[in-house]
């Protein structure tokens, strides 16, 4: 198939033919020139199930004026969920369709909070990539028949490579030449291993094949966080480590650069790298190292969730949750930390200060971050329960690129239940800069939940911010 250079064909005659004429109306325009700061916030009109969340996922994209949302809709059958598609296009109005099984009705899948959440990639060529419900099995994963065609995904599992490894956590990015890129965790437990894996689609070839085991050590698991495509074409990798097999307490957070026109792996510093890289690597690798009494057996302090703020083809930062180790050794609250590479150095500093909100309030496993237009962002979500209720909020901090006060906002209303959340930033074309979000409130209502489009423009400087205590004060009700 061609490759970049039939990207905007295909999906213009293809995908956007295909919206047309069928969407259901949104239900909040999106400025055609957004003012100063002005952000949007949209329902979409199809529910979603309650085990809608994940800290690692990307369930979000948005290709040539097409945005793209994946999401665990509720099922007939107790405890399972189907996974769909939805498509917003230049009319403003959304499509949506399911993941198909053999038979031609929608596939279902087992429910499980955190683990079993899809992640999906649009190729230079148009074609959507899925995968779904993976958590330590073997892949799980759908492809469409038809370039941009929501409803024409089919299963394709047996197009990747390694076969009957048990795969966890997949992490999906474009590659800058239109290629796909998933990253996930292998388990080869007979060996005590769980590795860090990068796997490629090429266009050209319509043919996946695995581009190293990046990150392994016996007595390890890997725990995949974000990769994100610089403008050089250079891949930006973020994982963390625990102890085999598996827990919620991690640690050593970790980045790595890989080349695809070279076919090399450097750290922050541009050092050269061997794979696979091992939990003992140290340096410019390690963004969060141990601290004093810290262990790869301790529970805390501890690492968890962790997202890439790329600017242009340079790393910007990494935005990550941090929670010091109480006197019995468990987790604190988690903060929302920032770490930078100056050159030399990893460089933190705390963004969220879970115990200045006073008592009750959290910072949960929802990040990502972004950085454009001289400006880097962190979206984060804040907890709390009145009566009995748990209400979260989606909060932003921004500052300049080169450093400064962050400074904060909440995005949407206050919900009842979890949120998590996604983001992308658009980079080309009249709205380059805005950031595009994946809102989802999944436990909203009684049954199902709701999931939320919303754009947050970039005017080269940062919003005036509230304090974040105002932002959050929603949360006590």
């Amino acid at each position: 198939m061609a490759r970049r250079t039939a990207r905007g064909l295909v999906l213009a005659s293809t995908a956007l033919a295909l919206l047309a004429g069928t969407s259901l109306a949104a239900s909040a325009a999106v400025p055609a020139t957004p003012a100063k700061h002005t952000e949007s916030v949209e329902q979409l009109p199809f529910p979603v199930d309650p085990s809608n969340n994940a800290g690692w996922w990307t369930p979000l994209d948005v290709v040539d004026g097409v945005t793209y949302m994946a999401f665990d809709a509720p099922a007939a059958e107790t405890s399972r969920h189907e996974v769909h598609l939805a498509a917003k296009g230049p009319d403003g109005g959304w499509t949506a369709g399911c993941l198909r099984a053999d038979d031609g009705t929608c596939a279902t899948f087992l429910d499980d909070s955190g683990h079993d959440q899809p992640s999906i990639v649009v190729d230079g060529d148009g074609t959507i990539h899925a995968f779904v419900s993976m958590h330590h099995v073997p892949w799980q994963y759908y492809r469409s028949a038809t370039p941009g065609d929501i409803t024409s995904l089919v299963e394709a599992s047996t197009d990747l490579p390694d076969q009957g490894v048990p795969m966890t956590y997949p992490v999906t990015a474009r590659g800058a030449d239109g290629d796909a890129y998933v990253m996930v965790r292998g388990g080869r437990d007979g060996a005590t291993v769980r590795d860090g894996r990068l796997y490629r689609y090429d266009t050209a070839t319509d043919a996946w094949s695995r581009v190293a085991v990046f990150a392994s050590g016996v007595g390890y698991s890997v725990y995949p966080d974000d990769l994100e495509v610089g403008t050089d074409g250079r891949l930006h990798v973020l994982w963390e480590w625990h102890r085999w097999a598996a827990g919620p307490y991690r640690h050593l957070g970790s980045y790595a650069v890989y080349d695809p026109a070279a076919g090399t792996w450097q750290d922050a510093a541009g050092a050269p790298l061997t794979t696979p890289i091992s939990p003992t690597a140290g340096g410019a690798v390690v963004y969060q190292p141990f601290r004093p009494g810290e262990t790869m057996q301790s529970d805390a302090p501890t690492v968890q969730t962790a997202k890439l703020a790329v600017h242009g083809d340079t790393l910007a930062g990494v935005v990550y949750r941090y929670a010091e180790a109480k006197a019995d050794g468990t987790p604190d609250r988690f903060d929302v930390r920032f770490a930078r590479f100056d050159g030399s150095a990893w460089q933190r500093e705390t963004v969220i200060d879970a115990d200045s909100l006073g008592d009750g309030i959290d910072t949960v496993a929802a990040l990502d971050a972004t950085s454009a237009a001289g400006v880097t962002r962190a979206y984060a979500v804040v907890q709390g329960t009145v009566g009995g209720t748990l209400r979260t909020q989606v909060v932003r901090a921004e500052r300049g690129l080169t450093g400064g006060t962050w400074r904060f906002a909440g995005l949407g209303d206050v919900q009842v239940g979890q949120q998590r959340l996604a983001a992308r930033t658009l980079r080309t074309g009249a709205s380059a800069g805005t950031d595009v979000l994946y809102l989802s409130a999944a436990q909203s209502g009684p049954t199902s939940g709701t999931l939320f489009h919303a754009r947050v423009p970039r005017t080269g400087a940062p919003i005036a911010g509230s304090p974040l205590a105002d932002v959050v004060a929603g949360l006590r009700g």
